[in-house]
This record gives structure tokens, sequence and C-alpha cells, in this order.
């Protein structure tokens, strides 16, 4: 397979995974948008989500720019691990709105297929903690935006909130 054809492909697919996201934040009631009945607010789960696509589709760790208007910290959820945790001194201060953040979807989508096929697919990942190949890095970030769009529609379920549908592709699910 020819690798224009994989970076249509993949394009397609992460473009899938963050049409759901999108489709998620647009449910999400205001009252749920910032609350502290998780460890992590919604906004900041979707905001992680689009950080490691942005992230990931860079070159290596430094070549990464953020958010115009990035909240310090927010990218990292918590957890056992420094990696997993702001960095000291670091205080998550106010949050993303909706509108940041699905426009941060819509800047991300403009460009995809750019950032794919500017990174050989076959090459080192970049990333030291992913010791494998580019192509395989996109195949774990597009991984990584269904489950915490997963964890996303699963709170939004247990408040009662339905109605959210696979995307099989970068084509909205009316349209396959």
């Amino acid at each position: 397979m020819e690798n224009k054809v994989l970076i249509e492909i993949l394009a397609s697919q992460y473009k899938a995974g963050l049409g759901m996201l999108r489709s998620a934040i647009e449910k999400i009631p205001e009252a749920e948008w910032n609350n502290e009945e998780y460890n992590n607010p919604n906004w900041q789960l979707a905001y992680h989500i689009l950080w490691g696509v942005k992230f990931y589709l860079g070159a290596n760790p430094a070549s990464y720019t953020p958010l115009e208007h990035a909240i310090e910290g927010a990218e990292s959820l918590g957890g056992t691990r420094d990696w997993e945790n702001p960095d000291e001194n670091v205080t998550v201060e106010g949050f993303h709105t909706k509108e940041e953040l699905l426009s941060f979807i819509g800047s991300l989508e403009s460009n995809l297929q750019n950032d794919i096929a500017k990174l050989a697919l076959n090459e080192n990942s970049g990333f030291e903690w992913y010791p494998y190949s580019r192509l395989e890095l996109h195949i774990n970030s597009i991984r990584h935006i269904q489950h915490h769009t997963a964890q996303i529609i699963e709170r939004l379920k247990a408040k009662g909130i339905t109605g959210f549908t696979w995307w099989a592709d970068q084509h909205p699910p009316q349209e396959w």
C-alpha cells in the first residue's frame, strides 16, 4: 500500500475520532463542563486529548507549540508517575471553554493530512518513550482519542445524556 493511501486513511481515522469527541463536547451541559465531580473535569479530559494529538503529530517533544492561551499543566491528568502530573509548582488555573476546544479540533483537522505526511511513517516515532515507528504512533494516538472520548461519553450517559453515534471514517455517520 502506498504511503499516500496510508496517510489518507490515518487522517480519516483521526477525523473520525475527533468527530466523536466534538459530538461529545457539544452534548456536555454547562453544569458538567467544569465541575468537581471527577478528578479531571470534562473540559480537561477533552483538552488532554487534543493536546496529545497536537503533541504527537510533531517530530519530537521540542517541536511542540502550545495552543494559544493554553492553561499550563492542564494536559496532565494526574497519576502516580511524574510524567502524569504538571511540573512542580504548576497549578491548573481556570478552564478552556467549549468554543476554544471546538476551535482546537477544527485547527487540528484542517492540518491533519499535511501533519501526517511531513514525517516518514516507517521512521522512529521521535518520542523515546514510544520506541516504535511513526505509523504505530499514529495508531496509538487514534486509540488515545477513542479511550478518553469514551470516558466522556460514559460520564454523560451516567447523567442520562444519550445519542452518541459511531464514526466509521471522517464523514459524519448520516453520510455513510
